[in-house]
């Protein structure tokens, strides 16, 4: 049966094989989950993943899975579905997927028939999408060499990550849609006016490519309160964490932060027609 796969040998089309779940094209190359539960696109001895600490990938799976983010998670839910509206299957990539919550997510927010596939530099977080039983196709690849055929994915997500490059846009179908999460102008406000000195609240840039034209743009605002070991968590989610010094970290760790803002911006786009 062929797949929307490509090989990363050969880049020529992939056939999925029932009996072992895996992969093999006609030149007979073969790719199979490995005992982690993921597959392996890797094919260079140099590649090296961007693998994260055991510690920072619990403390984020904690924080995220938590209570203070059902906002986020309805909103996307919700826009996930509007997206999928009308459609009985379709093909949905979460571009550098983590640990797999927002896939395992939206799988649980939708009756739909769904193929989902999470693909990531870093095998630890693979790993861990595994162990959580997150109900995709895993897949440990190069971002700048996706193993998917042009034109192929209906949704391609991107949440917490930029979109760079043009492979995220190559694969989706000329009818297809990105959608993307990415932090407001006022996003952890609380915490970032511990870290620079006469923060001002600027406009939003988002320097998206020319291939792309947005489609529709969502404000999805809430309130939490944090520990001042998530708040920390916060800002290694967010890269922020390099700005603060010992003196500063052994400061927020100490105290709770009551009201903290999560501003976000939910982007819809699509492909821009030639002109």
């Amino acid at each position: 049966m062929n797949s929307i796969l490509i090989c990363p040998k050969c880049a020529t089309a992939l056939h999925y094989h029932q009996a072992s779940a895996g992969y093999y094209c006609d030149n007979k190359h073969h790719i199979d989950k490995n005992a982690q539960g993921y597959l392996s696109f890797v094919t260079s001895t140099k590649f090296k993943g961007a693998n994260e600490s055991r510690q920072q990938l619990r403390s984020k799976r904690f924080l995220m899975a938590e209570d203070l983010f059902k906002p986020l998670m309805d909103k996307l839910s919700e826009s996930f579905n509007q997206l999928i509206d009308g459609r009985t299957e379709l093909q949905h990539l979460n571009f550098s997927c983590a640990d797999g919550l927002y896939l395992r997510h939206l799988a649980t927010s939708t009756n739909v028939d769904v193929s989902h596939w999470g693909v990531s530099e870093a095998e630890n977080a693979l790993f861990a999408a595994s162990k959580e039983n997150t109900p995709a196709s895993l897949i440990l690849t190069p971002y700048k060499k996706l193993p998917f055929a042009d034109n192929s994915l209906d949704i391609v997500s991107l949440f917490d990550v930029a979109l760079k490059g043009k492979e995220c846009l190559r694969v989706l179908k000329d009818s297809g849609r990105l959608l993307m999460l990415v932090p407001g102008p006022r996003h952890l406000w609380q915490l970032k006016q511990q870290v620079y000195d006469n923060l001002a609240e600027k406009p939003l840039q988002l320097n998206l490519p020319k291939q792309i034209e947005v489609v529709n743009t969502k404000s999805i605002s809430f309130t939490g309160d944090v520990s001042g070991e998530q708040a920390m968590t916060l800002l290694e989610m967010n890269h922020l964490a390099w700005r603060v010094n010992d003196q500063l970290k052994h400061q927020i760790k100490s105290h709770p932060v009551t009201g903290l803002e999560f501003d976000y911006l939910l982007i819809t786009a699509k492909l821009a027609e030639a002109k």
